[in-house]
Formats: C-alpha cells, structure tokens, sequence
C-alpha cells in the first residue's frame, strides 16, 4: 500500500486470527491504508487452529517492517514466546528495527496506529501502544492522571494562536475525530495543545491519541485549542474547522446514533435504501453424456462471459485482470479436465474451479489480494450465467437511492449510474477491491464492511459518509437536517464545473497541465467537463476487445470520431492497439505465450499483422480531420519499430489521398517509454519520435522483473523506486535536449505520492483519469520547482520505493 510508506508499521500476533483480523478492521477505521498493518495469527492451514506460529510472524515482520521500523502487539503468553523466537529468525537489521510491546492488543493497536499515521517514530509508536490503557484505568478510577503537561510544553516567545469551541458530539472527542485530528496536526510547523476547560483537564500534545483521551472531552465540554510556531494561526484554523466538522458547534447538531463501517469512497449519501438483486441460477450437480461436446459449451460460454465483463468493465485495468482470468489454466483446464473425467456439467466443473481459486485469495495476508476475491466470483458468474442463464445484477425500479450490496463485485460496480446511485453500502467488500477503485472512480460514495451494521431487514432509509465510515439507518428529522448540511458544504468545496482548465501554476511560475486517460465517449466527455487540457492517452483496444470478430475500418472511425467531438480544439494523443498474449483477440488467433507480458503485443503484434494496423492508422486519420490528434505508438523497444510505424503511417495517408478521402495530415507520432530499452535509448530514439509518453504502469514491471499482480511481489510495483524513477529522468533529459515534449500517462502521474517526484523530475505533463485532478492538485499547491526538485534528488539518492516515499513524506513534514 503505497500510503503506508515511510510509517512504522504493525504486526499483530494472536492465537485467534479472528481476533487478531478484527482488530486490524477496527485500527484501518482509524487510519484507513496509512497504516502498514497485518496479521500472524492462528495456527495450521489458514490459521484456522487456536496457536501462534514463530515462522509466519518472522515472514509478517519482515514484510511489514520497512524503514521506520514495526511494532509487534499480542495477546497472551504463548504469542510471546513465539513473537520472540521469530526476532531470532529475521535479518539482524530487521530485528533492530522491530519493537515488541507489551500493550493490549486492542486498545494498543488503534492508538500505535493512529500515531504512526501522524508520522510518529518507532520509539513513539511503541509507547503510544504501551500506554493504551491509561485513559480507561483513568476513567474507572483505578489509575492517577498522567501529568497533563507532559509532552506539551511550549516556546512563549513563537507566534501563537488560540481558539475555544464546544463539543457538540454525543459520543465527545471520541477515537475517531481524535484520529483525524492527530493526522491533520502532524501537517503543520506548531507546537499544538488541547485542554479541556470544562473539565480542567490538560492541556495535553495534540499528538497522542492516549493524550487526548486523557481529557474525557464529552458533549458540552470547551475544549481550548492553542497553537505556537510558524505555522500557529494555520494550525488552530484547520483543526478548529475539523473539530467542528466532526462535532459541530450548537448551531448545528451532530447527528446521533450513527455505527461505522469502513470508509470506501468520500462523500455523503443520503436517500431510501434500495437491494442490488442478483440472478446467478443454481448450479446443479448433474453428469453428462458428452464431455467433449460439454467443455466446447465451456469455451463458448467463456467468450460470452469476457463481452459481458468487457461491457461493463471497458477501458479500465480491471478489464485486462478479468480477462487474465478468464484464460487461466487454473480455471479453465481445471474445469475442463474435471469435465472430462467426472463428466459433470459445465457450470459445475467451473463453479469447483472458481470456489477453489476463490479460497486461495481468501486466506492471503495481504488485504489489497485478499480483496481480489471478489474478482474471481464476478468472472464465475459471469460465466454461469452464460451457460445456464440470468442477467447481472439490476436495481428495482424508482428514485435514486443508497445501494445495499453483498460484496459488490467489479462489474456490478460499473455497472452502476451516479445518476440513480446515490451511494453505495457494501456488507462485506472493502477499501482495496477492485470495486471501490470503480466506485471512487465514478465518485459515488460507498463503505464496505457493514453487515453488523445493516442486516438483511435494513430500513426503508439511509444515510452515510464515505469519508468517515458513518452509517445511519432511518435517520431521525434531526440527523438529516446535518447530513443535507454536511452534504451542502461539501458541494461547496468541490471546484464547480470549467472552473479548471487543466493547467496549474507551481509557486515559481511553472505550469503543470492535467491531461486524461479516457478509452471511449463518456470518458472523454467526463474530462473535458474536468477541465483536462487534452486527452494525453486514448487506449483504442475497447474498439477491439469484447467480441469475437474484428472492428471494420469505417466501425472505428465512426467511434473515434465520437470521442474526438469531445475534444474539439484541444490535443489527442491516440494510442494504437496494444493487445497481445496478456490481451488476447479472439480472432486473431494468438499462439499462446508462457510469458505474454513479455511476447508479442503492443507493436510487436501491430507490425506482424500489417493489414490490421494500416487499417486503425487510416481510421484515426479519418476520425481525425480537423482535430488535433497525434498518434502513440506502445511497446517500442527498438528504433526500427519506430520507422516501421511510421512507414505503415505514410502508406495509410498515400493509400486515403488516392480515393480522395478526407483525413488529417500530417500528424505528429510519438512513443510510449515503457520498455527499459527504450528509456536507455531514449537519446536517439528521440531523433524519430516527435514526443515520449512514458507508461510506468509497464516500466516498473519490467524495470523490477516484478509481474504486477503477483502476490510475492507487489511491493515492488511501485512507480517511486529509484530505478524507475532514474529511467524518468533520463527520458525527461533526452527530451529537452531534442526539444521534443515529455509526459506520463501511467498510474504514477495521478498518484498525489509520486506525481510531485515527477514534476520534481522535470515532467510538465501528467494524464490520468480526471477523477485524480483534485487530488494531484492538492499534492501540487503550494509547492515550487525547486522545492519538487530536490524531493526528487533525495528520491533518487535512496535504495528503494518505500525509502522514496518516505522522503518525500518527511519533505512535506514541517521541520
């Protein structure tokens, strides 16, 4: 989790793995993926048996542990033992990293999380956790008050700031706010206490969650926010306004009786609740007579299946998973050879095969391929309901609603129209499945985890906020007053439509520009009303994927020229086909590869199939008069790819000009940087290409020899590891030195974390999906070149990802 760079990071031991995951639930409430947090629980096969195991908490340590080092909680003897036994077994420098502590596991998880999100050091971190009873013993009489200046001393001579304001929150400064409060203080350069007037408690360091429990803040309560430093008046400002947000002032009432889920997507929802109602048909436990005739029923169900998911899912990477999936040998030869020799039926073969690669996923530590569970379900329905019938989940009918779902799957979620959507509860699911990426994406507010908070009899309304985790059902007149309130204010907030036109402005006068990632209409027409400066990769394969024959010439141009009507005036960076073994077109017959990523796709494909290719280059053409539209070329590893396409380009404008058809010329061609061989070479490549576009989705799986999705290695996938990012900077080099304009168009350049270390790098040109706007611009503000370039140096100075992501955490850090 590319958050929880830079941040100690929790283990969590217990002879329950229930135990041991619910508290891992209950602390990501807290802090969400901020937090490396994981699980050494449980004995035997799953950690199914009541135990520990010294070896898997040696492997969870070593995994958790990154820079800022790890604490180790348990629960009773036993894990002891078997947490100081697994210190023995990891790399001595790991070792030395790692704290056990003695606090509870529980109360010490949630605060050593919350203080480790703020940035907390190991030393702070283990003792937040070892002091994690003190406000409960406190408020039971049991314990003295700790000092309440302890930690809180202030400089008198620096500017200073105060603010008193009460607490209107039912449940008082509870855990939660408290949270966010810590998380948001750690931004600032100030020294920042609360005390609680009221209750003459304090004032206590707005740094520790265990402090700030210490001051019983209940309802009524004043508490006196005081700020001294640079950054004092900032300070008290932001977390007065948060404070007031989480615990509004007596103008506003809090809305009571809410319960907590896991935040999914931001946002407030409020509306009748509604079910998604699935139609997956039982799968009977019948034989058949022809196994052969039976699992050629298979393979044509497959394909049904993948223009199913590829309606729902197109343009998106979950799309190329679900697919990968759909051609798994551990999928499809598994159930075929079930059919074979038990010559059971089709749905059943495969339904043996989906519950077993379910079950895999299902019992992975790491929560992101935990997640992918859900994945492999919506493919078995997908291809259930091929063969046996049924359509995929539909709403009922009537107004817009907040959506109850069981474990929202991908396409369900893409499926679903913001228009009718208001929100979205998931009962199981949560932060890292592919469908809350589809759901944040789509900006529909959503929290998974919910089924102890809403049961199959749910009410007839609800309210939620997917910033917090918040949940309401049949809200009272009072509750919904504030929800409307918080949802008026957040409306507030957003930048209104056209306010933006996709450039920004560093504080030294640099100018940023936003472009988008779009694969059809609506994309492109959702961006240009984010205000993208243009389309800096259009991904053309939904033109070829989902269906089982190929696109005609004049089919393609027609549904380019649709999307190019969205961008009128403005640039278009086409991308032309990039499929391949990882991406299989059913009638074009591929070979199987062992290695796909690593075979012919992209312009390897493009260039072995000439007609295939003159044919897209001469409908893009045609789509293309009069706009703006310049053609992108992936894969390329060699100069002479280049010069190919561009003698395929010529024919495909010699071939238009002698029937008369109308179409641009001539158009600027470029390449995708993407291979490590082009980024070496990116010098003399830069004489044949007229831009670079470079893809750091590919570059850092090629870069790191780390398969994106491999469940050992996604650590490495990191587009902020120093390798990578040397590769950057060496096309950004190359580029100026030609004259020739460089961006990125991967992941990377709307992540907040790594966006800076590119602008920092010298990229002005950064394409995303215009849902990351907002928060690249944030990441931005404020921020000169300089200050971007020598993140970037330390960035580039250091052994790996995490260590990068670290320095630039510590570089925003005040201090």
């Amino acid at each position: 989790m590319s958050g929880a760079a830079g941040r100690v990071g929790l283990v969590l031991v217990s002879h329950s793995r229930e135990l041991a995951e619910a508290t891992e639930a209950l602390a990501r409430q807290m802090t969400g993926d901020a937090v490396a947090i994981a699980c050494a629980a449980g004995a035997g096969d799953g950690g199914a048996e009541l135990g520990t195991d010294a070896t898997a908490i040696a492997a969870t340590i070593e995994r958790v542990c990154g820079p800022a080092g790890a604490v180790v909680l348990m629960d009773i003897g036993g894990a002891i033992l078997s947490a100081e036994t697994a210190l023995e077994l990891v790399d001595p420098a790991v070792a030395a990293r790692t704290r056990l502590s003695g606090g509870p596991i529980v109360e010490g998880a949630i605060a050593a999380a919350v203080r480790a999100a703020a940035g907390g050091t190991l030393d702070q971190v283990a003792a937040e956790a070892r002091q994690a009873l003190a406000p409960k013993a406190e408020h039971l009489g049991e314990a003295e008050r700790p000092a309440a200046a302890a930690g809180a001393a202030t400089d008198a001579t620096a500017p200073a700031a105060t603010v008193e304001l009460a607490i209107a929150d039912p449940s008082g400064l509870h855990a939660r706010p408290a949270a966010r409060l810590i998380t948001r203080a750690a931004a600032f350069d100030a020294a920042i206490t609360l005390e609680n007037v009221t209750a003459a408690r304090g004032p206590v360091p707005a740094s520790s969650l265990i402090a700030l429990a210490s001051l019983g803040a209940r309802r009524g309560d004043v508490l006196r926010l005081r700020a001294t430093g640079r950054q004092a008046r900032e300070a008290v400002e932001a977390l007065a306004a948060l404070l007031q947000r989480d615990a509004p002032a007596a103008a506003h009432t809090a809305p009571p009786a809410s319960c907590h889920a896991i935040p999914v997507a931001p946002g407030i929802a409020l509306g009748p609740m509604v079910r998604l109602v699935r139609s997956v048909p039982e799968v009977p436990e019948t034989t058949v007579d022809d196994p052969v005739a039976e699992a050629e029923r298979l393979r044509r169900a497959l394909d049904l299946a993948a223009q199913d998911l590829g309606s729902a899912l197109r343009g998106t990477d979950i799309l190329d998973a679900h697919q990968a999936l759909l051609c798994d040998p551990a999928l499809v030869d598994e159930a075929i050879g079930r059919i074979e020799r038990e010559r059971c039926n089709a749905a059943w073969a495969f339904r043996q095969a989906i519950d077993a690669a379910a079950a895999i996923y299902r019992q992975l530590d790491d929560p992101y391929l935990r997640a992918r569970e859900a994945d492999v379900h919506d493919v078995g329905d997908a291809v259930v309901r091929a063969l046996l019938g049924g359509a995929a989940a539909v709403l009922p009918e009537g107004p817009p609603a907040v959506v109850v779902a069981e474990d929202l799957t991908p396409s369900e979620a893409a499926r679903l129209e913001p228009g009718r959507v208001l929100g979205v509860i998931d009962r199981r699911g949560g932060p890292t499945s592919h469908a809350a990426i589809l759901l944040r994406s789509a900006g529909i507010p959503a929290v998974a985890g919910a089924a102890a908070l809403v049961p199959d009899t749910g009410g007839a309304r609800a309210g939620l906020d997917g910033a917090t985790g918040e949940v309401w059902l049949d809200p009272d007149p009072e509750t919904t007053i504030e929800l409307e309130r918080r949802q008026a204010a957040l409306r507030a907030s957003r930048r209104p439509p056209g306010a933006r036109d996709g450039r920004l402005r560093l504080a030294c006068g640099r100018e940023i520009e936003l472009w988008a990632n779009v694969a059809g209409p609506s994309d492109a027409r959702a961006a240009r009303a984010a205000g993208a400066v243009g389309i800096g990769l259009l991904r053309t394969e939904m033109l070829f994927l989902d269906r089982v024959d190929e696109p005609g010439e004049d089919e393609q141009a027609e549904l380019l020229a649709e999307i190019f009507a969205a961008f009128a005036g403005a640039p278009i960076v086409v991308r032309t086909l990039d499929v391949g073994g990882d991406k299989p077109l059913p009638y074009l017959e591929l070979d199987a590869e062992a290695n796909p990523s690593l075979g012919v796709r992209g312009v390897r494909l493009s260039l072995a199939r000439p007609a295939l290719l003159e044919a897209q280059l001469r409908a893009i053409l045609v789509a293309g008069r009069g706009h703006d539209v310049r053609v992108l070329v992936p894969m390329v590893s060699t100069a002479a790819e280049v010069s190919a396409v561009r003698a395929a380009l010529e024919r495909a404008h010699e071939t238009l000009a002698a029937t008369g058809a109308a179409h641009r010329w001539p158009v600027a061609t470029g390449i995708m940087v993407e291979v490590p061989s082009a980024a070496l070479m990116a010098e003399r490549l830069a004489r044949l290409a007229d831009f670079f576009s470079i893809g750091t989705n590919d570059l850092t799986q090629h870069t790191l020899a780390a398969e994106r999705g491999h469940p050992r290695l996604h650590a490495l996938a990191d587009p902020a590891h120093p390798a990578v990012l040397r590769l950057v900077r060496g096309v950004v080099e190359a580029g100026h030195a030609a004259r020739r304009p460089v961006s990125v168009c991967g992941e990377a350049a709307g992540d907040p974390g790594v966006a800076p270390l590119l602008v920092g790098l010298g990229i002005t040109r950064l394409s995303m999906c215009a849902s990351a706007f907002d928060a690249v611009e944030d990441a931005l503000a404020g921020a000169s070149f300089a200050d971007l370039a020598a993140i970037a140096e330390e960035a580039l100075a250091v052994d790996d990802a995490a260590a990068a992501r670290a320095a630039r955490a510590a570089a925003r850090r005040p201090g």
